[in-house]
C-alpha cells in the first residue's frame, strides 16, 4: 500500500469540498488503486492544524472542520502550527501533495517550497502561476508545470474541465496551435445571457450577485483580471511566459466607480445600461452574441474583453454559466476541439484537485 499525505493549503468552499471527497472515496482508492490517501494539515489564513500522527489528522476532526465551513467559522478554525514549517517533517515521512485551494499570490512559497522538497502541488489558485515572470517564484513554478512535473493546475482554467489536460496533450502529440477562445467566466456568462435577452446590464449583474455568481464585490469579477489570469496560465502552458501587463484587458469597471463602495457601485450601474444595451441591440441584429472572451493568438498574444460572436459558432451559441474552449489547431483547423461544461462551483472544482492529485499519486507515490 503506498501511503499519500496531502496538506490542504486553503479552507474556503473549495478545500472543503475536497476534505469531503478524500473522506468519501479514500476506502474506494485503497481498494482500487493501492493507495492509502490521509490528509496530514490544513491550513487557514489564521494558522495551520498539524497532525503528528503518521497517518494524519482523524476523520472526526477533518468532519468538524468540515462543519465550521459550512458555518462560517472555518476562517478562524486552523490555527497554531504553520504548514512551512512542518513541511520537511511531513514530506519526510512519504510522498506529500499540496492541495492550494487558497486565494491570493502568498500560497507562492508553501507550493514552491513542497516542490523544492520533492513534493507535488495541486492548484486550483491561480495567483502563483500568474506572478510577474521576473519573480523566481514563477520560474520554480513552471519549471515542474509540464506533463510529467510534479505541479498540476486542472483547476484553474474551467474547474473540473479538462482544459489543461486536452491543451496539453494537443501539444504533446506535435499538434501547433492556431487559436485559442473561450469563455472561461461563468459569471459574465451569466450577466451576458440575461443581457441578451433584454435585462439591462445592471440589473443582470445584480441579479448575479444574488444568485452567488459574482464575488461579494462584483468588480472582482467584472475588472477581467481572473479571465485575463486564466489566459496568462494557457499562454504559459504552451511555454510563452508572459506578463499579465502584456494582457490587453477589457475591463467593465468605470474608473470613476474604481474606489466606489460595493453598495455605490451596484446602485450607478445604470451608467453603463446605455452602452452595454446598445452592444446588445447591434448584437441582435447581426446575429451574433455578446460575449466576455479570452483569446489567444501567435500574432496578438493574449486579448480579453467584450466581444459580438457569431451565434452559429459554439462559443457564440454557449448560454448561462457554462464554461467553453475552443483550439483550433493544425489538425483542428476547420473543425475546432472544444470543451465545454461547468467551469465554476466547488465540486466540479474540488473533483478537478482531486483528480490531478491521484494522478500524481500514482506517479510519485513510494
Amino acid at each position: 500500500m503506498k501511503r499519500v499525505s496531502l496538506i490542504q493549503v486553503g479552507f474556503g468552499t473549495v478545500g472543503g469540498a475536497v476534505i469531503e471527497l478524500v473522506l468519501r472515496h479514500r476506502a474506494l482508492w485503497r481498494t482500487r488503486f493501492d493507495l492509502d490517501v490521509s490528509i496530514a494539515a490544513v491550513a487557514g489564513r489564521s494558522g495551520a492544524i498539524v497532525s503528528d500522527n503518521p497517518t494524519g489528522l482523524d476523520d472526526s476532526t477533518l468532519r468538524d472542520l468540515v462543519e465550521s465551513r459550512r458555518s462560517k467559522a472555518a476562517a478562524e478554525r486552523p490555527a497554531g502550527d504553520s504548514v512551512a514549517d512542518a513541511l520537511p517533517r511531513i514530506v519526510d515521512g512519504g510522498t506529500t501533495i499540496v492541495i492550494d485551494a487558497a486565494s491570493g499570490d502568498e500560497t507562492a512559497n508553501i507550493d514552491v517550497r513542497a516542490l523544492e522538497l520533492g513534493a507535488g502541488a495541486v492548484l486550483s489558485n491561480k495567483a502563483p502561476l500568474a506572478l510577474a515572470k521576473a519573480d523566481p517564484r514563477a520560474k520554480a513554478l513552471w519549471s515542474h508545470a509540464g506533463t510529467t512535473g510534479r505541479l498540476k493546475y486542472e483547476a484553474t482554467c474551467g474547474a473540473g474541465l479538462p482544459v489543461i489536460s486536452t491543451l496539453q496533450a494537443l501539444l504533446d502529440t506535435g499538434d501547433e496551435m492556431l487559436e485559442i477562445s473561450g469563455a472561461l467566466s461563468g459569471t459574465f456568462g451569466a450577466i451576458f445571457s440575461a443581457v441578451g435577452t433584454g435585462t439591462s446590464y445592471s440589473d443582470a449583474v445584480r441579479d448575479a450577485q444574488a444568485q452567488g455568481y459574482t464575488e461579494p464585490d462584483p468588480r472582482d469579477d467584472l475588472s477581467g483580471l481572473d479571465v485575463a489570469r486564466k489566459g496568462l496560465i494557457l499562454a504559459r502552458t504552451m511555454g510563452q511566459m508572459a506578463d499579465l501587463d502584456d494582457i490587453v484587458i477589457h475591463s467593465l469597471v468605470p474608473k470613476h466607480l474604481e474606489e466606489a463602495t460595493v453598495d455605490e457601485f451596484l446602485e450607478r450601474l445604470t451608467d453603463q445600461d446605455f452602452d452595454i444595451g446598445r452592444q446588445a441591440a447591434e448584437s441582435l441584429a447581426t446575429d451574433t452574441s455578446l460575449k466576455y472572451i479570452v483569446n489567444w493568438s501567435p500574432d496578438q498574444g493574449v486579448t480579453v474583453g467584450l466581444r459580438q460572436i457569431p451565434r452559429s459558432t459554439v462559443l457564440g451559441a454557449l448560454q448561462g454559466p457554462e464554461n467553453i474552449v475552443s483550439f483550433r489547431t493544425r489538425r483542428y483547423d476547420q473543425y475546432p476541439c472544444v470543451v465545454s461544461g461547468p467551469g465554476a462551483g466547488a465540486a466540479v472544482t474540488a473533483a478537478g484537485m482531486v483528480a490531478d492529485m491521484l494522478t500524481l499519486a500514482h506517479r510519485i507515490a513510494r
